[in-house]
């Protein structure tokens, strides 16, 4: 399940800048997350641990950054969906470089 990394997160993003997210659901085999970045935003630093869908419902250009040092960009699209199979895990943050919103869902898999 993805957990907020909140020491790291706090040493390298301004408060001011962290996005916005509601937990819509969490039971014993689902966890269910709504997701706002705004432009010039950021998730904050987070590991997920287990497989998760993420599903777009506003079009945003992200950037993302993993702990190993690599980066990259993509264009989200409304309607999009992505399966990751996170493995042994992955921490990541992204950033909102665009110049709309990033609205999505993410639906994580918990292990059982």
């Amino acid at each position: 399940m993805s957990q907020q990394l909140k020491e790291k997160t706090a040493a390298e993003v301004p408060a001011d800048k962290l996005s916005h997210y509601e937990v819509l659901l969490d039971n014993d085999t689902t966890k269910i997350t709504f997701h706002r970045i705004r432009p010039g935003e950021q998730s904050g630093w987070h590991l997920h641990d287990t497989n998760y869908v993420g599903y777009h419902i506003e079009a945003a250009k992200l950037r993302y950054e993993r702990s190993d040092g690599s980066a990259g960009e993509m264009q989200s699209e409304p309607g999009k969906t992505f399966f990751y199979d996170v493995g042994d895990g992955f921490e990541h943050n992204v950033t909102n470089v665009g110049d709309t919103d990033m609205v999505a869902l993410e639906i994580e898999y918990k292990k059982g």
